[in-house]
């Protein structure tokens, strides 16, 4: 579940086409003490749930098809600015509106 507040904004790196899908590579911004981004974590990139890898100081997601085709994600490329919002955990503060 995501609170729709954004704290994070990135930067599309590579969008790779594969056969079944794409994968994302994007830079983002982490706060000093803030906990990083973890392997598996699930996060909002542009109001879309991606799974996360952490790379080198990047962030990867697999896209299928369905993904691309139902999406605007599809239609970005290297440059583009994303927006990126870390799920809510329990116990955070809700200073927003609850988005599911």
């Amino acid at each position: 579940m995501f609170t729709g507040i954004i704290l994070h904004s990135g930067v599309i790196e590579t969008l790779e086409k594969r056969e079944s899908g794409a994968r994302l590579r994007l830079s983002t911004t982490e706060e000093e003490g803030e906990r990083p981004f973890q392997r598996g974590e699930s996060v909002a990139v542009n109001g879309v749930c991606l799974t996360v890898l952490p790379d080198r100081g990047a962030l990867v997601a697999d896209l299928s098809e369905e993904t691309l085709s139902r999406t605007t994600l599809g239609s970005l490329g290297a440059g583009a600015r994303v927006n990126i919002e870390r799920a809510l955990a329990l116990g955070d503060r809700l200073g927003g509106h609850l988005v599911q």
